[in-house]
């Protein structure tokens, strides 16, 4: 099994970024990589079990379904149900951490995930990163934006 992680902070008041987050089916709105997302068949957004629809900028679907939000530890994941790259078990986790005294928050990213052909394991890794990476830069930037 493949685990990507990726840590750094944003310069933004952690209720902030906890209020952008944990809105699971906006990620269109400061995700470079996604177009268009939606919380399927009218489910509260936010509640574990909702399901998000995204288009990709390139036209590609990836559904997913949360499976934990945890307003008290600033903390939520999901999985993949569909998704065009060749993964399985793939599951997220998103976690935030207050930095005493100061007007930012860490993000912790996570995901782990099987590839699905074991010449692809680094490549696939390496898309998983980039993802993650390019979403928390638009993210920040997003966030001074506010």
């Amino acid at each position: 099994m493949s685990v990507v992680k990726f840590n750094a902070v944003v310069k933004t008041d952690t209720h902030r970024v906890w209020q952008t987050l944990s809105q699971f089916g906006r990620i269109s709105e400061w995700h470079p990589a996604i177009s268009s997302s939606e919380i399927e068949e009218n489910q509260p957004d936010g509640l574990p079990g909702c399901k998000r629809r995204l288009v990709l900028s390139n036209g590609d679907v990836l559904r997913e379904q949360l499976l934990m939000l945890d307003e008290d530890n600033l903390s939520f994941s999901y999985r993949f149900i569909e998704s065009p790259l060749e993964v399985d078990n793939y599951v997220a986790t998103v976690s935030l951490i207050p930095l005493t005294g100061k007007n930012e928050t860490v993000i912790v990213w996570q995901a782990s995930f099987e590839a699905r052909s074991r010449h692809e394991t680094q490549k696939i890794e390496e898309v998983v990163m980039d993802l993650i990476m390019s979403g928390h830069k638009s993210l920040a930037d997003y966030l001074q934006q506010q």
